[in-house]
């Protein structure tokens, strides 16, 4: 099944363009200049494409060197092994931080650190799990690199790393009269100069610095990778859909839809899944579309929203790198059952009393079962029109019955049987 879901990703894929590396605001734009590139969120194919395209950018402006801020619980694709052979032998020095506090680098992201020429971290910073390839994978028994185990953080006494620094900035000064290896050999980088301040001599960064992150197709990715919002998306698209199959609508509700549920389907076919909780997940969306459909919050919407939060917990199973909080879990559950509860029926309310949908006109009229009750619920046709009803009665309406409209309920009507004729009430 995993295999075909990425099918469903594959229209939003016109937007590739989006994908172009962003630089944001820099201290400059010159030559010999330092790139702090950001690897933040689960290494993807579209992560790698950004890492890679940055540091090739990199070398074709003239950058002296490149900063990989990491902040990553690891990699879905073995294509993190390109990153790792970029920064063990780069075109340009390549020093890979991770940071800022509380940044944390596991799994692959861990081995991207070991794997570097030059590593250094931000004060507590963690790193850790390096033998654990990509999220949900097996552990290689025979890695024996420095970042073995569980995640631990960075202190300046780390013999693991080369520097313990808080900033970028503070790694440009660090830089400063280096002599650092890359492929082509080694580069002493001139980065900083020394000044004179009240009689106190520091160094002062002389290297332009540019803050390069991944476009807006890359961060729209990351979004479902994310066990938290991955339930989210699949929750509210579904909702959505839902919505607009009971609120007799033009579509236009389904088909925004459409977003979340492509962002779903990527989010589940990239990531390591427990296929119980996903069954877990549906049954509570199944079980507020119950009371929905009665037209009322009752108990099958908080057991509908227990098993969402359930579910959403052990969706993404990648312990230990990448799980969902019990927290997130929780109030993911809660915003969906919010939505059944109160959300969906206010726009289906304020949908239906416009002029053009008023109803308060069938009160009291008469109409036919089209389709016999089941759970209090059935359709009824009464002037005409068919309308979605509730009856409060324990015997069941057939289709055929007479039925009068006892009142109005949101988009529902709420009818009894009739004792007269279908027809005017006066009668």
């Amino acid at each position: 099944m995993r295999r075909f879901l990425p099918l469903l990703a594959a229209v939003p894929a016109l937007l590739m363009p989006l994908a172009t590396p962003a630089p944001s605001a820099a201290q400059g734009d010159s030559p010999g200049r330092v790139d702090v590139v950001s690897v933040r969120g689960v290494i993807d194919d579209a992560m790698v494409d950004f890492v890679l395209g940055a540091v090739e950018d990199a070398v074709a402006e003239g950058a002296q060197a490149v900063i990989l801020q990491v902040d990553s619980p690891g990699a879905v694709t073995a294509r993190f092994s390109e990153l790792v052979d970029l920064v063990s032998a780069p075109s340009l020095p390549v020093v890979v931080w991770v940071g800022e506090a509380p940044a944390s680098a596991t799994g692959a992201a861990a081995r991207l650190a070991e794997s570097a020429l030059v590593v250094t971290a931000a004060p507590g910073a963690e790193i850790g799990w390096s033998e654990i390839g990509t999220i949900g994978g097996p552990a290689d028994d025979d890695h024996d690199g420095r970042f073995t185990g569980p995640a631990s953080p960075a202190t300046v006494e780390d013999p693991r790393l080369d520097t313990v620094q808080a900033a970028p900035g503070q790694i440009v000064v660090w830089l400063d009269g280096r002599e650092v290896p890359y492929a082509g050999g080694t580069r002493v980088l001139e980065t900083a100069e020394e000044v004179d301040d009240d009689g106190t001599t520091r160094l002062r960064a002389t290297a332009a610095v540019q803050f390069v992150g991944p476009g807006l197709w890359v961060r729209f990715l990351q979004a479902p990778l994310e066990p938290v919002t991955l339930v989210f998306l699949l929750s509210v698209g579904l909702a959505v859909v839902v919505f607009e199959f009971y609120a007799l609508g033009p579509g236009l509700a389904a088909a925004s839809a459409l977003i979340p549920l492509l962002l779903a389907a990527y989010g589940l076919a990239s990531l390591p899944l427990a296929w119980w909780a996903l069954a877990l997940v549906l049954g509570g969306i199944l079980l507020m579309v119950v009371d929905y459909q009665a037209g009322a919050f009752g108990p099958w919407s908080v057991a509908g929203g227990v098993l969402l939060a359930v579910g959403g917990r052990y969706l993404v199973d990648g312990a230990p790198l990448l799980e969902a909080s019990w927290t997130g879990a929780v109030l993911s559950a809660v915003g969906t059952t919010l939505f059944f509860a109160v959300a969906m029926p206010v726009v289906a309310r304020n949908r239906f009393s416009t002029g053009t949908f008023g109803r308060t006109h069938l009160v009291g009229r008469t109409g036919s079962v089209v389709e016999a009750f089941s759970g209090g619920a059935g359709v009824v046709e009464v002037d005409g029109a068919r309308w979605r009803a509730t009856a409060h009665r324990e015997s069941p309406l057939p289709e055929g019955a007479e039925v009068r409209v006892a009142a109005i309920q949101g988009m529902w009507l709420e009818v009894d049987p009739s004792e007269h004729p279908t027809g005017d009430p006066s009668t």
